[in-house]
């Protein structure tokens, strides 16, 4: 398979189901934006199926399964990868089970640690509620998770990865018919959750017939091998290193939930626009790397001349994607949120979330050039069998995170809207630093603070300490510089865009057609500037790329 072939299924996979995700969390913004302490209590519920999938699934089986399955696939020791997979499904299953089970008991307690909003009792039980029914969609997601490993290390990329949609479009279909039966926002928000389990199955036996067809003779067994210990020796760390990056997901909640209302739904707003580009262009190459890298991990040489291409075709777009969030931001979500919400009078009607929205966003941006080329980096070190460097790292991305967001979240909260302009409540810079903005406003404040935006700017810089890290310890695995070539050339096309972008949110055109003008002129600026300089920006001639860097 070419360089570009399997990233590029990989990308039109993921690119439906971000994009069927986008649009659920759109009209989760129009169907429950209007009560701002219910979509909190929703997405907090979300958190849970979303931690352990990552934790058992995808993310641990990326660095601890695909590497050995693709390897005997690439041998043709189908039977053996076979029954490699059979048990590795069976213990996912067990597993699963146990932690699903806790989950639904331990539902209040967890929501009692990680929020705090006793205060408000109705936020307090609805989150309960729907956490134990999210919690047990979590068994369909991770085993989703398996088919994928078993998908990618025979080169069937689409189809994984496109599954989602039903996921998303399960939920789509629930919130729109509910929300024209006018069912309160409670309800919606219950049935919503429960249409969370069944897109989760759903999206299950999508894949199941293509994995029976490449790999007919899985059979569920729990035999100890070599290759199963190879697996799990490698799933430790990996469920670590996950670990890590769920627990900075949930220490934001921590964090979010010690400022003003709806400090939580600004967060989870941005984080789809965030979100795909990384999963678009970072993590679609970052995938099919992974098992091709692994088909060859024997070859150190082969798998450092993979790495050069795969970081240039992560950078084109990350900086296009970059300039436009930092400087046009608001037009952006505008364009996603706000227009929707005033065609039908509900939701994200309030310019003032909507910039609020748009300065987390544009705090996240900043550290995506950074996001996207570690999750290349960290793939490449799982292909060589290195599952605890980036452990280790994400440790320390984690510690960076928490610090500095704590300082600046706490900050930033003391920033408020005072019609369009942003304006201090209190004094800002805050003393003393610890200081929160008093309970009365945190509880029931209808004006967006900018606590938020400080939780992006950690992100961001955490992202970046993550970057450094993991590009020191590949050049060290691989014994060679690691280069991309081409950052120097994408930086000033990136900030030629920027520049007639952030002019482009003072034109008088309503959304979301702003939107569209700004983008393609954007666009075909940071084109125009790379091919100035030597940089083709095509997905289909990789070498051309790495010849003129």
């Amino acid at each position: 398979m070419s360089q570009t072939r399997g990233s590029n299924l990989v990308a039109a996979g993921i690119l439906l189901s971000r994009l069927a995700g986008l649009i659920r969390t759109v009209v989760i913004g129009v169907v429950l934006g209007a009560a701002p302490f219910v979509t909190d209590a929703f997405n907090f519920a979300m958190r849970v199926p979303n931690l352990l999938q990552n934790l058992l699934g995808e993310g641990a089986l990326s660095a601890s399964f695909i590497p050995v399955y693709a390897k005997l696939v690439e041998d043709d020791r189908q039977e053996e990868a076979d029954d490699l997979a059979g048990a590795v499904v069976a213990l996912l299953a067990l597993l699963t089970a146990v932690i699903v089970a806790a989950g639904v008991l331990l539902a209040r307690p967890l929501v009692w640690l990680f929020t705090g909003w006793e205060s408000n009792p109705e936020q307090y039980e609805l989150a309960i509620t729907l956490t134990r029914i999210t919690t047990i969609g979590i068994g369909f997601l991770v085993i989703s998770a398996w088919c994928l490993g078993i998908l990618n290390s025979h080169r069937s990329f689409f189809l994984s990865y496109a599954a989602p949609v039903i996921w998303n479009t399960t939920q789509i279909a629930v919130l729109v018919v509910l929300a024209l039966l006018s069912w309160s926002v409670d309800d919606i928000a219950v049935a919503v959750a429960w249409a969370v389990v069944a897109g989760g199955l759903f999206q299950v036996l999508v894949q199941l017939p293509r994995v029976h067809r490449l790999a007919p003779t899985i059979r569920l067994n729990v035999t100890r091998t070599a290759t199963v210990d190879d697996v799990l020796r490698r799933f430790a760390p990996a469920v670590g290193a996950r670990g890590v990056v769920q627990v900075s997901s949930y220490a934001d909640l921590i964090l979010a939930a010690l400022l003003v209302a709806g400090a939580l739904s600004w967060y989870s707003f941005a984080l789809p626009l965030y979100l795909l580009p990384i999963s678009l262009f970072g993590f679609s190459v970052a995938a099919a790397e992974l098992a091709e890298m692994s088909r060859h991990s024997d070859d150190r040489a082969a798998v450092a001349g993979r790495l050069p291409p795969a970081l240039q075709r992560v950078l084109i777009p990350a900086g296009f994607i970059t300039a436009a969030y930092v400087t046009a931001a608001p037009t952006f979500v505008d364009a996603v949120y706000g227009w929707p919400s005033r065609l039908f009078d509900t939701g994200l009607t309030d310019p003032a979330k909507i910039t609020a929205i748009a300065l987390v966003l544009a705090a996240f941006a900043i550290g995506l050039p950074a996001t996207m080329t570690a999750r290349v980096t960290q793939n490449t070190l799982y292909s060589l069998g290195d599952v605890r460097g980036p452990a280790k790292i994400a440790l320390a991305r984690l510690a960076v995170n928490v610090t500095v967001g704590l300082v600046l979240i706490l900050q930033f909260d003391w920033l408020t809207f005072e019609g369009d302009r942003i304006t201090e409540f209190g004094s800002f810079p805050h003393w003393p630093p610890w200081a929160r903005v008093p309970v009365e406003r945190r509880v029931s404040d209808a004006v967006p603070h900018l606590g938020a935006v400080g939780l992006g700017l950690a992100a961001s810089i955490a992202a970046w300490v993550e970057w450094a890290a993991l590009r020191r310890l590949v050049r060290r695995r691989l014994r060679t510089p690691v280069r991309s070539g081409i950052a120097r050339q994408v930086s000033v096309a990136a900030a030629a865009a920027g520049s007639l972008m952030a002019a482009g949110n003072f034109l008088p055109l309503p959304a979301p057609v702003d939107a569209a003008v700004v983008g393609s002129t954007g666009l075909a600026t940071y084109v125009a500037a790379l091919w100035f300089q030597g940089i083709r920006p095509t997905f289909e001639r990789p070498r051309r790329l790495a010849s003129t860097a």
